[in-house]
């Protein structure tokens, strides 16, 4: 059933791996389209208690997949952002619990994908990035809601590496641990979390995504991903990915994308 990801099933807890090692678990289309029906998955079955979201191999996720991405249309540009937005809400929305075990380095939409979920465990040798600027793109406002905006901005403008200690110390994750510590420390979350009323969880849930939505998440969201998806078409976004691909530094222009003809 699924070609990007697996799950694990193991009585109550289940593990939904990104399985795409040989991109760094980089994530397409097809990727955030099974990340919702695997989380449908999750919130349906009763016998399933509480989710782990981590990466196959030493990366939770290198974001983007640009093999994708500089061979989309415009349509599957347009597909790739909702569908993207629909697998964080997803997660962050579901009615059972969700800890994110972050093996390795989550980049762009895998810091995106790590923080939707509730609790974020970290091996100490990771980092997260917000690489979109650097590739012609925004990730305006991303996380503002947590550590601010300075720090918000610091992210978003720079793109620069954030280790996990630095995370833990901003409050962007919840625990970092060295990696012999690492599924001590995940499954202490989910052995406190299994102990814990089902019901009680989903509306602890449900409160915080309500007062995250009268603060305009959800808004930022949806109007976030729309300004992706122009800059995704813009003669900087092609440029940025092309000289990716060729290995060389970006000439970025600021020039709007042309009308069509």
């Amino acid at each position: 059933m699924y070609e990007s990801i697996r799950i694990e099933k193991a009585g109550p807890v289940w593990r939904v791996i990104l399985n795409r090692p040989e991109v760094r678990n980089a994530h397409d289309l097809q990727t955030f389209k099974e990340l919702v029906h695997a989380f449908d998955e999750v919130e349906n079955d009763p016998d399933c208690r509480c989710a782990v979201l981590t990466g196959e191999g030493d990366f939770f996720s290198a974001g983007q997949d640009l093999r994708f991405t500089r061979a989309a249309d415009a349509r599957a540009i347009d597909a790739y952002g909702r569908w993207n937005v629909a697998a964080r809400q997803r997660i962050q929305r579901n009615f059972k619990p969700v800890v994110a075990a972050v093996n390795g380095p989550a980049i762009g939409g895998g810091t995106y994908l790590a923080t939707a979920c509730d609790l974020v465990v970290a091996v100490d040798s990771t980092f997260f990035q917000m690489r979109e600027i650097q590739a012609g793109n925004h990730s305006g406002g991303a996380f503002l809601f947590t550590v601010g905006r300075a720090r918000s901005l610091e992210l978003s403008l720079l793109g620069r590496r954030l280790s996990a200690t630095q995370a833990l110390e901003w409050g962007l994750i919840n625990r970092v641990v060295p990696a012999d510590q690492f599924q001590e420390a995940v499954d202490d979350y989910v052995s406190a979390l299994l102990e814990l009323p089902p019901l009680a969880i989903r509306y602890t849930k449900s409160a915080t995504n309500l007062l995250l939505d009268a603060a305009g998440f959800s808004n930022h969201l949806e109007a976030g991903g729309a300004m992706q998806r122009y800059l995704g078409l813009t003669p900087d976004g092609r440029e940025a990915k092309k000289a990716f691909n060729e290995k060389r530094k970006p000439q970025f222009t600021g020039a709007h994308p042309r009308a069509a003809e």
